[in-house]
């Protein structure tokens, strides 16, 4: 597959990870291209039956989605090398495990696999083995932005992109957190959540929509 039609397939299920669908100007922000250049490449995809596109909405079809799961698993592998065994900063991970995931070789990554034993998230939380096809379209994740105030949540995954990957590290959030919605600022914009002992943080919308959680309550 090319390198250009597997990184919009990967694009396309990052940003459509808790609704299932996207939307041109998600791509083209994501990716910074003009929306032109993304209405080309999602047609050219449509045209080999890995999306469809009805009302402006994206989806990953059966096939689309059967080549992400093996880019993911190839991606989010080489994360995890990248990250435990040479332990290169986690900023810079998801570029370098992209280029090193081009290896389309499966003996080399089972290697991989069976040398750091069978792991079963990435740095960012994110599964090496993706659900079915059918369970994928009942999403069961919410962004911690739609999350109603007063529910409590448990942070599953994050989006890795340097930025996304930053600004988790500095918030002092953490993989596996159980928080309270407090309030949600639509002027600032930001939500305020609370842990366990009550210490109190501030995440602005723009990275909240790429928090991913289980609801507990």
């Amino acid at each position: 597959m090319k390198s250009r039609t597997s990184y919009y397939l990967k694009t396309i299920y990052e940003t459509s990870y808790t609704q299932r669908w996207t939307c041109n100007k998600q791509l083209a922000t994501m990716l910074g291209v003009l929306p032109g250049s993304v209405t080309e490449a999602v047609n050219r995809l449509i045209s080999q039956k890995l999306v469809v596109k009805n009302k402006g909405q994206i989806k990953l079809t059966k096939r689309g989605y059967q080549l992400v799961a093996d880019l993911m698993y190839r991606y989010r592998l080489c994360e995890i090398w990248l990250a435990d065994n040479i332990q290169l900063s986690l900023p810079e991970v998801p570029r370098q495990a992209w280029l090193m995931s081009a290896i389309d070789s499966s003996v080399v990554m089972a290697k991989l696999n069976q040398q750091m034993a069978y792991p079963k998230t990435s740095p960012f939380g994110g599964a090496l083995e993706l659900e079915s096809f059918s369970k994928y379209q009942h999403p069961t994740l919410l962004s911690l932005l739609s999350i109603p105030v007063g529910k409590e949540v448990k942070i599953i995954s994050f989006l890795e992109t340097p930025a996304t990957i930053h600004y988790f590290q500095h918030s002092g959030l953490h993989l596996g957190q159980v928080l309270t919605i407090n309030s949600k600022n639509t002027v600032l914009p930001n939500i305020s959540i609370t842990d366990v002992k009550d210490n109190e943080y501030l995440i602005d919308n723009s990275m909240a929509v790429y928090i991913y959680c289980e609801l507990l309550s």
